[in-house]
């Protein structure tokens, strides 16, 4: 079995308990990247906490450190959530520490108003997996976020005598090249369990991947992506993608079993999907598009912006309000969003 040396991470929050601690951790915490040239990393993490009352306290987050125009750029984004000893989400809000990818259009009062408006009064139970789509919330982050805190409940859930049980888990993924690969190595971190370190490798990446005039990423030739967990590798594949192909399928089948592969060494009688982990396909793809977007075009910081937007519009539609084009696009694709909320 090929064994590898990858530098493992740093956690940046490593807070149970205390709110306060936490919130400015997420915000504020300090932490030094691997790659030192484009530094880059994508933390994500969360907390639930019963109270005396029964009510479960859930504390759901994503931070994002790159460099940008040589200047290093933090961007965090939390969502609490209050559910009921009947299992009632009574509360949903967006954590005032906010701070969105695209400046004003990132609208805390919109995005919070969708949060609200698609959770709050529903039971949080099976079905709610329905409404865990970011064209629910009109935001890809707090689509991840929110998939991470329905996996981290049902986690919690399914243990015995949750009733006073505290439930804390943290993952962060930190990015950098070397010899023309991407490396992709992370942490795992759940309460009560041995934290287990992931990496994925993209060989070459950097000479067969493209992006066209729309900024959407494309693959010129196959690539090979390896898989390790523990420095140990557990599963690789070829990485081609067909014509028409906007981002290669063959991507979201590797990180799907990369997956599979992680939540078998964790949770192997976990029978739900695990989406509280930055391998999730839907946060993995932009995860890695970004890493590429911003190393191939470092001095061009409009095209690097084109290349989000990319990321943020399937089908060359806006799912998050942050990529919109247009007032047109606002009004056709954001019921009521009002251009107000950019004041």
């Amino acid at each position: 079995m090929t064994t590898m040396n990858f530098p493992t991470p740093q956690l940046i929050v490593k807070e149970y308990t205390d709110k306060e601690k936490i919130r400015k951790k997420v915000a504020y915490g300090n932490y030094s990247c691997t790659d030192k040239i484009v530094p880059m990393i994508r933390a994500r993490g969360t907390t639930l906490q019963p109270d005396e009352d029964g009510k479960v306290r859930i504390i759901g987050w994503q931070r994002d450190i790159t460099r940008m125009r040589k200047q290093d750029v933090s961007l965090s984004f939390m969502v609490h959530l209050t559910v009921n000893r009947d299992g009632i989400i009574e509360e949903a809000a967006v954590d005032d520490l906010f701070n969105g990818g695209k400046g004003v259009l990132c609208s805390k009062e919109y995005l919070e108003h969708k949060l609200k408006e698609e959770l709050e009064g529903q039971l949080f139970d099976k079905k709610l997996a329905a409404k865990l789509r970011f064209d629910k919330f009109k935001c890809f982050h707090i689509f991840e976020i929110m998939s991470g805190i329905y996996s981290s409940y049902f986690m919690y859930r399914n243990e015995e005598h949750t009733g006073s049980r505290l439930f804390y888990e943290e993952d962060i993924v930190d990015i950098y090249a070397s010899n023309g690969n991407l490396y992709l190595t992370g942490l795992q971190s759940f309460i009560g369990k041995e934290d287990i370190h992931y990496t994925v490798v993209l060989y070459d990446v950097f000479n067969n991947i493209t992006f066209d005039l729309e900024g959407y990423m494309k693959l010129k030739a196959p690539i090979l992506a390896e898989f390790y967990l523990n420095q140990q590798l557990v599963y690789a594949d070829e990485l081609y993608q067909k014509e028409k192909d906007y981002i290669f399928i063959r991507m979201q089948k590797f990180l799907f079993v990369c997956v599979e592969k992680l939540k078998a060494a964790l949770f192997p009688d976990f029978t739900d999907k695990m989406m509280n982990t930055n391998l999730a396909p839907s946060a993995f793809i932009g995860i890695i598009m970004q890493a590429i977007g911003i190393r191939s075009f470092s001095n061009n910081f409009n095209y690097i912006q084109y290349i989000m937007t990319a990321m943020q519009r399937p089908r060359k539609m806006p799912g998050c309000i942050g990529a919109i084009l247009n007032e047109e696009e606002a009004v056709k694709y954001f019921e009521g969003f009002d251009l107000n909320y950019l004041g």
